[in-house]
């Protein structure tokens, strides 16, 4: 979600922000509570706030189901000054409201209730006037967020989707703007190689080189945490008198770096092997005391997934590389063996113009030593590679 609009003086506010810096009226419009019909436990309730809503199994959307049973965006709370209307984004008849399956947009009144695959959710509309402030458990939220991303490792087809579902949950849990994966490769001469391979801005969308972002990364700040396997978190640069050169030029107000860092099970030595960048030309306010423990926990299940599927796509290429190794020797020995035959049936011929001679025999079965010897190292090659 976007920063949000104040309906009552306008002003905008951090997406997840409960009232307004200006007017400090309440920016919590609604409600949805979860029934406990499925993976979400009953009483669970997200809070809604002035502004278009996603719902789905994908970590960018705002209300995240760790459920195959739900699409990557499965609903859209459209935001329309005095309620919210319902769009069903997959359209394969599976969601409803009020027990009517939703055809078009659909108008959602207070204390509803809407069915999503086997999830059922009460809607509670509490209006933009509302002074209170409802208390909900954020460590709830980071848990439930926590979930997705687990369920999103393990159901992800490949490791670029692994590395775009990591982005997007630490863009979301940090409120910065855009944030990138990168591998790192250490050279022999201690220089710092960084392969990009995510780059993502908020919402969940892909980051291409057209955005209009208008600033670079922090090579300095990602420099340090590559070489203390430590992470640094700046919310407000100003306020925290933390400035490098590319902060300063480009006017980075907060920036995120997280450190992927496997173990050596030999040396017991740590190695950063790639890094989670965000940053963002806004303050991220100070964020909860249990972010920083969610995001550690979160690059660890990170890196686990990504060694997994590092050590998948070895084996998978090693598999192919067999595969066609043993393809072509069997192509080979079936070759020897035609000549071979051809070899007896010259031998075998009365004298005549097709009888072969005793030389000839000789450099034919030399010629067919020298193959069958080269099939032999290819099958004890493959042998050591299993």
């Amino acid at each position: 979600m976007d920063d949000i609009t104040c309906p009552q003086c306008k002003a905008l506010n951090q997406p997840d922000a409960d009232s307004c810096n200006d007017c400090d009226r309440s920016l919590l419009v609604g409600k949805l509570t979860s029934l406990g019909m499925g993976v979400l436990p009953k009483g669970f309730v997200w809070e809604m706030r002035p502004g278009d809503l996603s719902l789905g199994r994908n970590i960018a959307n705002d209300f995240v189901i760790p459920s195959n049973l739900i699409a990557g965006e499965q609903l859209r709370f459209v935001y329309q000054g005095k309620g919210f209307s319902l769009l069903d984004v997959e359209q394969k008849s599976r969601c409803t409201v009020g027990g009517r399956p939703i055809n078009d947009a659909t108008k959602l009144r207070d204390g509803i209730t809407i069915k999503v695959g086997v999830e059922e959710f009460l809607f509670n509309w509490s209006g933009e006037d509302s002074r209170e402030v409802p208390r909900v458990d954020p460590l709830a939220n980071h848990l439930q967020l926590m979930l997705g991303v687990i369920s999103e490792f393990h159901t992800s087809l490949n490791l670029q989707e692994v590395f775009n579902n990591a982005v997007d949950a630490v863009v979301r849990l940090t409120h910065t703007k855009r944030g990138y994966a990168f591998l790192v490769d250490l050279k022999a001469d201690g220089e710092m190689e960084l392969s990009e391979v995510a780059a993502r801005r908020i919402g969940g969308k892909a980051l291409t080189d057209e955005d209009p972002s208008g600033y670079t990364i922090s090579q300095s700040i990602i420099s340090q945490v590559v070489s203390g396997d430590e992470p640094i978190v700046i919310e407000d640069a100003g306020a925290q008198q933390v400035r490098t050169d590319t902060m300063r030029k480009f006017k980075l107000i907060s920036v995120v770096c997280l450190p992927l860092v496997t173990f050596n099970h030999r040396t017991g030595k740590k190695r950063v092997m790639g890094v989670i960048y965000c940053d963002s030309p806004m303050p991220t306010g100070e964020l909860p005391k249990h972010c920083r423990p969610t995001l550690q926990m979160l690059t660890q299940i990170l890196t686990a997934t990504i060694v997994k599927w590092q050590n998948y796509e070895k084996m998978e290429t090693l598999f192919n590389t067999f595969e066609h190794s043993v393809a072509a020797l069997e192509q080979d020995l079936s070759f020897v063996q035609k000549d071979i035959e051809m070899l007896q049936a010259r031998v075998s011929e009365p004298d005549g113009i097709n009888k072969i001679s005793t030389d000839e025999i000789q450099s034919e079965l030399q010629t067919l030593n020298a193959r069958v010897s080269t099939a032999v190292t290819s099958l004890g090659r493959l042998q050591a590679n299993q």
